[in-house]
C-alpha cells in the first residue's frame, strides 16, 4: 500500500507502508527527493531512533544515507540522485517497521538549467570552482545570516508561505549573487541585544531545537523550525544559488550542545542528514570558529561532516587564520574562508601562496545603510565604493569576495532595500563573466611602473599570459 502526501516543498512524497509501488518513481538528476516511511511504533523519542538506509548507484557503488523524523510517525530519507539509470535503497533502522524496506526508482537526466550538481573544486585550476556538470562558477557572494528568520512565525512558515524570502532572493539573483551564507541557526547579536523592532529578528520567532534558547532540550528538534529551513534551501536551489551554511556560530547567543557530546553528534547529523542531498550545498564548521580554541575538536567536526555527508560537498570554515595558515585544516577542508580587513590584495597572495585552494574573503566590509556613515546597526561600516574597491582588490588576487550590508548580515533584515552595492558589484561579477578567469594567475609584475625616485605605483594585473590580461 502506498499512501501519497504532499509536504509542500515542490515534490511528491512517497510514504511507503507495504509493498513496492507499481508505477515507477522517477527523480530528477541531482535534486534532492525524499522517500517517507511511516512507523506503526511508539516512541519516546522519536529523534533518538536510528534510520539510514543503503543506496545503491547505477554504477558507482553504494553509499551510506541517514534519515530524519520529520513528525505525523514519518521518517524520511532525503536522496539525490547524480546518474541516470535505476537506483535502489534499503532501509535500516532499530524499529522493525521502519527496517528492511525496499525502493527501487529511475533518475532521469537534469533538465532543469538552474541546477549543475554539486560545486566542485577545479582539478585543472585548483583556485577555483567548478559546477559537477563543468559549468564555470565565479563566486559573489552575499552574507544573510538570519536568512531563514523571513517569513518564520513560531509555528513555522507564515500563512503565505514566504514571499519576502522569494522577493528578495530574486533581487539578490538579479544583481548576480550566487553564494548566501546564512547560519544554520543564530539567536542574537551583542551589539543590538534583544528585539529592537520589527525588522529585527533576533531571537528568532522559533527556536531550532526543543525548549528555549535559556533552557533547550537538545535531545529533541523543531520540526516547524526545520521544515520552514527546508523552504529557504529549496528556493536557493531553484534560482541556483549555494547555500554556505554555516552550522555553528560562535558569536551570536546560541546555547548549544555539549561540544563532543553525543547530542552535538545528533545535531550534525540532524543537519546534514536534511541538507546534503540538496546539490548547492557548501558546508561551513563555524562562523567565527576562531573561538573555538579546542583544535581537536574543530577537526573531529569537520571530519564527522565529510564522513556523514554521503555526496562530497564542500567544507570551509569562516576566520580561523592562525590554523589556515598553520596548514591545520589542509587536509579536512576544501578552501579557505577568510576575514580580512585590510592589505585584501596582498592578504589574498599570501593565503594564495600557503595552500593551492580557492580563497574567499567572506567578511571585507560592511556598507552602512541610505543615511550614510552613521547608519548602522554593527558598529563598522564603510561607503560602498569602498566596500567595492575591497572586493576589487581580493579578485584581482585571484580570489572571491562576500558582500555585506549592515541592515540585511545579521539579524536586523530589511529585505526591500536595495543599497547601492548591489549595481557595484552586479558590475564586479558581470566584467569577470567577460573573461576566463580561472585561467589568470595575478602578476601584477607586469603592470608595476617605477619612475626613479618615487614609490612602486599600485597597479593589479590578471593574466594567462599571451592571450588574456587584466590591468
Amino acid at each position: 500500500m502506498v499512501r501519497l502526501r504532499s509536504f509542500g516543498l515542490g515534490c511528491l512524497l512517497l510514504v511507503f507502508t507495504g509493498a513496492l509501488a507499481m508505477n515507477e518513481t522517477v527523480v530528477p538528476q541531482w535534486q534532492p527527493h525524499d522517500f517517507a516511511f511511516a512507523s506503526d511504533r511508539e516512541h519516546e523519542n522519536p529523534f533518538a531512533v536510528p534510520f539510514r538506509a543503503i543506496v545503491q548507484t547505477p554504477s558507482s557503488g553504494a553509499f551510506i544515507a541517514d534519515g530524519f523524523f520529520d513528525g505525523d510517525a514519518v521518517w524520511k530519507l532525503r536522496v539525490a540522485p547524480w546518474e541516470p539509470g535505476i537506483w535502489s535503497l534499503r532501509t535500516e533502522s532499530a524499529d522493525p517497521s521502519l527496517d528492511g524496506r525496499e525502493i527501487t526508482f529511475r533518475c532521469a537526466e537534469n533538465t532543469d538549467p538552474a541546477i549543475h550538481g554539486g560545486l566542485k573544486i577545479d582539478p585543472e585550476h585548483p583556485y577555483h570552482f567548478i559546477w559537477e556538470d563543468g559549468q564555470r562558477y565565479f563566486l559573489l557572494g552575499y552574507e544573510c545570516d538570519w536568512l531563514w528568520a523571513l517569513d518564520l512565525t513560531p509555528n513555522g512558515t507564515s500563512p503565505d508561505g514566504i514571499p519576502t524570502v522569494d522577493r528578495f532572493l530574486d533581487r539578490l539573483a538579479a544583481n548576480g549573487f550566487n553564494h548566501i551564507i546564512l547560519n544554520a541557526y543564530a539567536h542574537d547579536c551583542g551589539w543590538q541585544e534583544g528585539t529592537t523592532g520589527a525588522d529585527d529578528y533576533g531571537p528568532p520567532p522559533a527556536f531550532a531545537w526543543g525548549g528555549t534558547n535559556e533552557s533547550p532540550d537538545h535531545s529533541r528538534f523543531n520540526l516547524a523550525y526545520w521544515q520552514h529551513y527546508d523552504r529557504i534551501m529549496n528556493a536557493l536551489m531553484r534560482r541556483g544559488m549555494v547555500a554556505h551554511v554555516m552550522i555553528k556560530v560562535y558569536n551570536k547567543m546560541v546555547n548549544w550542545p555539549e561540544p563532543g557530546s553525543d547530542l552535538d553528534d545528533r545535531f550534525f547529523r540532524w543537519v546534514i542528514a536534511r541538507y546534503a542531498a540538496y546539490p548547492n550545498v557548501v558546508w561551513d564548521f563555524s562562523k567565527e570558529s576562531n573561538n573555538e580554541p579546542d583544535l581537536t575538536y574543530k577537526r573531529d567536526r569537520m571530519r564527522f561532516i565529510r564522513k556523514n555527508d554521503p555526496y562530497g560537498r564542500l567544507v570551509t570554515t569562516h576566520d580561523d587564520e592562525r590554523e589556515y595558515m598553520n596548514g591545520s585544516y589542509d587536509d579536512v577542508l576544501d578552501f579557505h574562508s577568510d576575514q580580512h580587513h585590510q592589505d585584501w590584495h596582498a592578504e589574498t597572495l599570501r593565503k594564495r601562496t600557503a595552500q593551492a585552494w580557492p580563497i574567499v574573503n567572506v567578511e571585507l566590509g560592511y556598507e552602512h545603510g541610505p543615511k550614510g556613515l552613521d547608519d548602522f546597526t554593527y558598529g563598522v561600516v564603510q561607503p560602498p565604493e569602498e566596500v567595492a574597491r575591497r572586493a576589487w582588490e581580493v579578485c584581482m588576487a585571484g580570489g572571491y569576495a562576500t558582500y555585506y550590508y549592515t541592515y540585511t548580515a545579521w539579524d536586523v533584515i530589511r529585505p526591500e532595500d536595495e543599497p547601492p552595492g548591489y549595481a557595484y558589484f552586479r558590475n564586479l561579477a558581470a566584467f569577470f563573466a567577460e573573461t576566463n578567469w580561472w585561467r589568470m594567475k595575478p602578476v601584477d609584475e607586469l603592470a608595476r611602473i617605477t619612475a626613479p625616485g618615487e614609490r612602486e605605483s599600485e597597479i593589479y594585473c590578471l593574466a594567462d599570459i599571451g592571450a588574456e590580461y587584466v590591468v
